[in-house]
């Protein structure tokens, strides 16, 4: 009996312990990533305007907090950068959460307004569960791509045949026109922004597999080390943002894949011709909007706003 007190209490231990690591893993890849974004002290990283904004905060204005996902940084704090005052509390007001977090900080109050891609129908059911409803306005445009090793022969995939990958009816590279190789389909956690994402673009009647499992998949840049051949999974395939590709983690040994023949390019994005494009948006909480968030985000939407959005590397709404 003690013996098994002892083996439950040791297992209870190591699976907090490897919470608590994850967590700590996690803020870490937040923080490695925001250090290059953050306004007034990292601004040869960030987008700037033409000419001076027609918005400007305060330090006696109400500043809104916030927020957003990691391949996101790069855009709100531009905006940040341009509207805020310099001498604001960065720390305080811009902050480095990641999608997941993002949307639990906006739904606690903690976060005013927050950069993301739209909420997995989990995040929409805790917002049901807690008695709010988000306002979402779309600022701008995404690809959402699946990549490769890039040394896999294949260039292109129909959204037919990753659904069959992804459902286990496809297993081999040879069937798509491959080598003889297993394929690996590697996934992101839940409630992350590309799993919503890829969530929603197999649709819901859709018998998905289960992922395989890595420990670097936390993290938005997990899938990426994977795919590039990391303990030898060139056999992968996996999915991400394409800015966040290009712009954030770019590694040489992945490919990004057309879908039914069509690149994922900035001008197939515009023209809706590359089939996995969707919006990304400024999320508040409905009736919790300040005046002076109302304010941001009509200027988001503004030309000036566009600009930034378009000089950042994403594709605007205008």
């Amino acid at each position: 009996m003690k013996k098994l007190f002892f083996t439950l209490c040791l297992a209870t231990s190591i699976l907090m312990l490897a919470s608590c690591v994850s967590h700590v893993l996690k803020v870490e890849q937040q923080e490695m990533y925001s250090l290059y974004y953050v306004p007034f002290r990292q601004s040869q990283s960030l987008a700037h305007l033409e000419s001076d904004s027609t918005l400007k905060f305060t330090n006696d204005d109400n500043l809104p907090v916030i927020d957003g996902a990691t391949a996101l940084f790069p855009v709100y704090c531009s905006f940040a950068e341009a509207v805020y005052p310099s001498d604001c509390n960065v720390e305080y007001f811009i902050r480095f959460s990641g999608t997941n977090w993002a949307y639990e900080k906006l739904m606690s109050g903690e976060d005013e307004i927050i950069f993301v891609a739209e909420p997995s129908k989990e995040q929409k059911e805790m917002a049901k569960e807690r008695g709010v409803e988000f306002n979402m306005y779309p600022i701008g445009c995404e690809a959402f791509v699946f990549i490769v090793n890039a040394r896999n022969p294949v260039e292109s995939l129909t959204l037919q045949q990753i659904k069959d990958i992804y459902s286990g009816k496809i297993t081999s590279w040879r069937k798509v026109g491959g080598k003889w190789k297993k394929i690996r389909p590697f996934q992101r956690a839940r409630n992350s922004g590309s799993q919503t994402a890829f969530v929603k673009m197999m649709g819901k009647d859709f018998d998905l597999i289960p992922p395989e499992t890595h420990k670097k998949l936390t993290f938005m840049d997990g899938i990426i080390d994977v795919v590039s051949d990391y303990e030898n999974h060139d056999n992968a395939i996996g999915y991400t943002f394409r800015y966040f590709l290009r712009n954030m983690n770019k590694n040489p040994d992945v490919k990004m894949l057309k879908i039914n023949g069509v690149e994922p390019s900035v001008e197939n994005i515009k023209n809706k011709t590359y089939p996995l494009t969707g919006n990304f948006y400024a999320v508040t909480i409905k009736g919790k909007e300040s005046e002076n968030t109302k304010k941001l985000i009509k200027w988001i939407l503004s030309d000036q706003g566009q600009e930034l959005v378009n000089k950042v590397g994403y594709v605007p709404l205008k």
